[in-house]
């Protein structure tokens, strides 16, 4: 039976390996490396994601299916062209089943006691302190985690004093926000 054979991979430029498919499987699952990575496969570098899209073991092209392949959805014969139909190929593939990875905006933003992980929750005398002397720059807000209005009110305050009003109106924000908010941007209540 002949050696297993061995890839090198790539990842900005710096090269490491060289590395048996095992050893790459092994790599993806702990994270250490991931898909975005090149391989050196028969002279050419090309993403793992292709790579992996494509048994290594075989020449046939990418589209080329083994008639024992479970997944019906998967054994259409198009081209192996770059362009959708590749990609669709890569993503029906089974030979490598991947969990799904959550977008930031998908993920939960608290946990089942209301605290969002690895975050301690602000302390509401600060923030109203804040509020109360420099509310009106809208450093209370950036100290809850509340950006947007933070910046809203700190635009709110040199638009005003430009205008000749001075900083009451984003000052007087501030105080109905240093009594009235209890939670932070993340919806943790404030301690």
């Amino acid at each position: 039976m002949s050696e297993p054979q061995e890839y090198k991979l790539r990842w900005r430029g710096r090269e490491t390996g060289p590395y048996a498919l095992p050893e790459i499987h092994r790599k993806l699952d702990e994270h250490e490396i991931g898909m975005g990575h090149e391989i050196l496969c028969q002279g050419q570098w090309i993403t793992l994601d292709e790579f992996l899209a494509s048994p290594p073991e075989s020449s046939a092209p990418p589209a080329a299916q083994p008639a024992s392949d479970p997944a019906p959805a998967a054994n259409f014969s198009a081209p192996a062209a770059p362009g959708p139909a590749r990609a669709l190929r890569v993503k029906l593939s089974p030979r490598r089943v991947q969990a799904p990875v959550a977008s930031p905006a998908e993920l939960p933003r608290a946990g089942s006691d209301g605290k969002a992980p690895n975050v301690r929750p602000r302390r509401r005398l600060v923030f109203a302190l804040l509020g109360v002397f420099l509310g009106f720059l809208g450093t209370h807000n950036y100290y809850a985690r509340q950006w947007l209005t933070g910046l809203l009110q700190l635009l709110l305050s040199m638009a005003t004093f430009l205008l000749g009003f001075g900083i009451i109106a984003s000052w007087a924000w501030a105080m109905v926000e240093a009594v009235v908010v209890r939670k932070d941007g993340d919806g943790i209540d404030m301690i």
